[in-house]
């Protein structure tokens, strides 16, 4: 298993490497979630980057892999495996076969494992702090009795009721939408309190509860990838497995449905995309509402005769302008078009730093004076997404107002921040500035550098060196995420520092390396020495400057 890029001419340009990742959401800011066979099952529900590094795990061997994605507060939601006894129906194909294994068979009896996807909210913390259950809002007497699903029970020995594959989150109503492939049914979801708002599926007799559904025209099955649209409409992939009984085709056929629902009980049906049968797809499949007014689509093409896995760029007129067909023995989940590889992509361009020699001193940093008495620093997004970027700013002199903010960058643009200190007769400071990409805080970055200040003539005030060695406090401190470290060095010294947990163990090495005298400051950013974020809690900071050993106490909060 391996996930993969292709550019628009289909030529592989990155994959997954040795991560055996298959991808099951992309998100507007690039953010990639999926599982990964690497320590599985364990990793059935992951968050990570571009080079494959997991930022987040599920660690739960229960999560189902369809579906897993963060939701708008941060927390993770995908699925969980629930289990109970149900009945056998008395009138399916297969229940003659069931009741030679002396099953009753009888629509009653409770006598055969039934499970279905429990929906779970997870926190950073990885506690599940909410959860829907089908079996708590759904009538049993509701199954798939025209499709295939009992004749993969009784080669289970277990029937897969719901077989819920994908849901979306929308923030502004508060609401969820699920889509429960075996139920071949959409349900809105109220959120925090879990009631059903409706239920979207197939009328009777292909459902006990078909006149209590709305929509029951729109005869989809077997659905995948159900989406809210920003106009408002629902977007899914209609697999349409049992599409063939539902409008008498001689073969089945999978389809695109954009849907308006009004007023919570009928349906506007806005475009529909039909494939043809050599494209029907019996599972996954994917669409994409893409920024062009075009649709993404992709079907396994695996229901009739050899399998023809497709992915292809459609216009809404039904034009069909790109697509790329799969090699033998390769298919896919999902199929996202993406801006760029790295929505990570960032740079930050310092005006005013240079070298130059002040008062007999060869120096690098920031060089202020009467006819350039300020600076800025610029934020580039680099990557092809919009992007939100938090900034720190803090010095060691309070020459500047410490200031935090969040900034949206569109893609290809930046954003630039003037510096403007309230300088006292100091002429050396040193300032910390921390960029953050709100959704890859992963690629943060960290710069610390000189500022000085020059007289109108460009000559340097005496830089006040220090006399002594001196550990200031950590600042902020508690903090999160990330904290300076500043220090003073009479002379050029072999400087180790250190973060060490409460067992006295090294969690990360921030110096070790001869240093020159002067003021200097160092940024923690609460990782280890292996790029992993440390978990909340007191860390010892260990300077060791020749003879000279200090200790600070940090806090780190989440």
């Amino acid at each position: 298993m391996q996930s993969g890029i292709i550019d628009k001419y289909g030529n592989e340009i990155w994959n997954d490497g040795d991560a055996q990742f298959m991808s099951t959401h992309v998100n507007e800011f690039g953010n990639i979630y999926g599982l990964s066979l690497i320590d599985s099952p364990n990793n059935n529900g992951i968050k990570t980057n571009q080079d494959m590094e997991i930022l987040w795990s599920a660690m739960d061997e229960a999560v189902d892999f369809h579906e897993f994605k963060q939701i708008p507060n941060g927390n993770y939601m995908g699925f969980i495996r629930v289990d109970t006894l149900g009945p056998i129906p008395s009138n399916n194909t297969m229940t003659q076969q069931f009741q030679a294994l002396g099953y009753a068979a009888d629509d009653s009896t409770q006598e055969f494992p039934w499970y279905a996807q429990l929906l779970v909210e997870w926190n950073e913390n990885h506690e599940i702090v909410w959860s829907w259950d089908p079996f708590d809002h759904f009538t049993m007497a509701d199954f798939d009795n025209h499709g295939s699903t009992w004749s993969e029970a009784f080669f289970n020995l277990k029937y897969d009721w719901t077989h819920t594959n994908s849901f979306y989150f929308d923030e502004n109503e508060s609401v969820i939408y699920a889509s429960h492939r075996h139920l071949s049914r959409i349900t809105k979801i109220d959120y925090p309190s879990g009631d059903v708002i409706w239920n979207m599926g197939l009328p009777e007799p292909y459902m006990d509860s078909g006149a209590e559904q709305i929509c029951p025209e729109l005869l989809f099955s077997f659905q995948h990838h159900i989406q809210l649209l920003n106009n408002g409409h629902l977007i899914f992939f209609d697999n349409g497995n049992i599409s063939d009984q539902l409008f008498g085709y001689d073969n089945p056929i999978s389809r695109v449905l954009e849907v308006n629902v009004i007023g919570n009980s009928t349906c506007e049906v806005i475009w529909e995309y039909v494939m043809p049968p050599t494209l029907f797809g019996t599972g996954s499949g994917s669409v994409q509402a893409l920024d062009n007014g075009h649709y993404l689509i992709y079907t396994p093409g695996n229901g009739l005769g050899d399998p023809e896995s497709t992915i292809m760029e459609v216009t809404p007129s039904q034009e069909v302008v790109w697509n790329y067909v799969s090699q033998e023995n390769e298919s896919w989940y999902r199929a996202y078009r993406i801006p760029s590889l790295r929505p990570d992509a960032f740079g930050v361009i310092v005006d005013r730093y240079r070298s130059l020699e002040l008062a007999g001193n060869s120096v690098r940093g920031v060089i202020l004076s009467d006819e350039h008495p300020s600076f800025s620093f610029k934020i580039h997004n680099e990557s092809g997404y919009g992007q939100p970027y938090k900034y720190i700013l803090n010095d060691s002199l309070s020459w500047f107002n410490d200031t935090t903010g969040v900034v949206i960058i569109d893609s290809g643009d930046y954003f630039e921040f003037l510096m403007e200190p309230e300088t006292g007769n100091n002429s050396i400071n040193s300032i910390t500035i921390n960029i953050i990409p709100v959704h890859h805080s992963d690629a943060q970055k960290f710069f610390n550098f000189m500022v000085y200040k020059v007289d109108g003539l460009l000559q340097a005030q005496s830089p006040e060196f220090p006399d002594n060695f001196l550990l200031h406090k950590p600042y902020p401190n508690p903090f999160n995420p990330a904290t300076s470290i500043r220090y003073d060095l009479p002379e050029d010294e072999l400087v180790r520092i250190t973060v060490l947990d409460l067992a006295g163990r090294v969690v990360k090495t921030l110096v070790h390396e001869k240093q020159n005298t002067g003021a200097h400051t160092i940024v923690w950013n609460a990782v280890n020495d292996y790029h992993n974020p440390v978990s909340a809690g007191i860390y010892f900071l260990s300077i060791e400057v020749d003879n000279s050993y200090e200790t600070q106490k940090m806090m780190f909060l989440k």
